[in-house]
């Protein structure tokens, strides 16, 4: 994990642990960095970070104030992290209660997104992940025939499966493209993520590509509304 990374998990634990509201203020840099045990420059990256998420805000002259509650893991879709990351880094403890690898027929929107043909059999890791035990997102993260060797050989131990294919394939994660889908929760989806019928959830379909464009894998993500929001940063074109 990167540095800022680290500072970021850091200072959203301090939030939670000190139960901190939107509204309230945060110690100054300097009560930071001694608390966190980190540089000012490391710091200030990882304070950077979570501005740009929509967690902290500063006032010029009065000091940096929580903006959001700690009850939301928040990301920021401009960085292709994974859930495991996205959790880790809002300073909750990344867990699973359900791990299944199955062989499932290619539909059309796998077929486009790993460029196989539609039918073809395809390795698929199903996952119920947690937030400090508590169910947050259900992924169906189906894997590119390249990397089927990887696939037998994951187990329910690896929290990250892009550090995964990373480390045992010595491929390189690149990008992804992502589409955000507003729904209501199904019974199958409110039963899974232990939520009322009806609830809004955020789905998330990726295709995720090595740093040459190549697809490795098309992930399908349900999270819980109530418990992440996305932040997105536009420029002019």
């Amino acid at each position: 994990m990167l540095a800022y990374e680290n500072v970021k998990a850091g200072i959203l634990e301090y939030i939670k642990n000190n139960h901190l509201k939107s509204g309230d203020q945060l110690p100054t840099e300097k009560e930071l960095s001694e608390y966190l045990e980190v540089g000012r420059l490391s710091l200030r990256e990882g304070l950077n970070a979570l501005k740009s998420e929509g967690i902290i805000l500063s006032v010029r002259g009065k000091g940096t104030f929580v903006a959001c509650s700690s009850d939301h893991i928040a990301d920021t879709l401009n960085v292709n992290s994974s859930v495991t990351d996205m959790i880790r880094c809002s300073g909750y403890e990344p867990g699973s209660v359900y791990f299944e690898k199955r062989i499932v027929k290619a539909d059309r929107a796998v077929s486009e997104a790993l460029m196989v043909d539609e039918g073809i059999d395809v390795p698929v890791c199903v996952r119920v992940r947690t937030a400090d035990g508590v169910p947050v997102v259900l992924t169906k993260d189906h894997f590119a025939p390249a990397l089927a060797a990887a696939f037998l050989g994951l187990t329910d131990a690896e929290m990250s499966i892009y550090r995964y294919v990373e480390s045992t394939c010595d491929i390189k994660i690149g990008v992804s493209t992502t589409e955000i889908i507003p729904q209501c929760a199904d019974e199958k989806i409110a039963e899974t993520l232990n939520i009322p019928v009806g609830t809004p959830v955020l789905v998330l379909q990726a295709t995720v590509t090595d740093i040459y464009g190549t697809p490795l894998i098309y992930a399908y993500e349900c999270f819980r509304a109530d418990k992440f929001k996305f932040v997105v940063t536009r420029g002019k074109p």
